[in-house]
């Protein structure tokens, strides 16, 4: 698969010119993804998701960067039929320690993105309500993928916790706005001396709860949570969202 892709993407992108050292990147669900001559890092789509959320990528980000403080990815190499996606690869490496000003640059870069009007790039605003029903889908799609693989007490506690988080009308008191929604030490680079460089991976990128961004920090690194979420100017909508999931995990 690699020689294979190796070639489709040499013919996509004739600008990449002779390809050298082409590394493929482990991790990530929807897409194969290669760093192409040390310098670019090239997106190929594993299902029709992946190819449907490739796309809104290529849409979203170029207006996107006009509108937060960090680096995100910028698709200079864009291919619609079939869709593909590349950029320039961000120096950086992921956020795995606390050292350093970056939690604080996190918190200020999430304002900035939760601040930008959907409708700036291309996005329609939606109600708490829009963004429940629109979870909802979600969680009984999933369900009916990984309940027949649970037991009968490990569904009964993850059906009581989506329960919880769906049907609790506090946790649906926000307003909209555009969110990363997958914010996790992997999708945010920092450098040696331990400032914010970027942040990538984009493709669950929608309008929803501000509280989701903050939720895996708080919950699995909460003192880097913490941080970013007074640079970030904390609102209790955000503090109770963020608590809950806490408590449900």
């Amino acid at each position: 698969m690699k020689s294979t892709h190796r070639e489709l993407i040499g013919r996509l992108f004739p600008r990449l010119g002779p390809i050298g050292s082409f590394e493929r990147i482990e991790g990530g669900w929807t897409c194969e993804t290669y760093e192409v001559n040390r310098e670019w890092i090239v997106q190929l789509p594993r299902n029709g998701y992946a190819a449907e959320r490739l796309r809104a990528q290529i849409s979203l980000l170029p207006e996107l960067q006009r509108e937060v403080s960090a680096q995100i990815p910028l698709p200079e190499l864009v291919s619609h039929d079939p869709p593909a996606m590349g950029y320039r690869r961000l120096d950086g490496s992921p956020a795995t320690g606390d050292e350093g000003i970056w939690p604080e640059r996190l918190g200020r870069f999430l304002y900035d993105l939760h601040m930008a009007p959907p409708e700036f790039v291309g996005l329609r605003a939606r109600s708490p309500e829009d963004i429940r029903r629109g979870r909802r889908d979600e969680c009984l799609r999933l369900r009916e993928v990984v309940a027949p693989l649970l037991g009968v007490s490990e569904r009964s506690r993850a059906d009581a916790m989506l329960a919880d988080y769906l049907d609790d009308d506090r946790n649906w008191r926000f307003a909209g706005c555009l969110t990363h929604g997958d914010l996790g030490p992997e999708h945010v680079l920092v450098s040696p001396g331990g400032d914010l460089v970027g942040v990538i991976d984009w493709e669950e990128a929608s309008v929803g709860d501000p509280a989701w961004d903050f939720a895996w920090w708080l919950h699995a690194r909460p003192g880097v949570g913490v941080r970013a979420l007074a640079a970030y100017g904390a609102r209790p909508t955000i503090a109770s969202a963020s608590a809950h999931w806490s408590r449900s995990c």
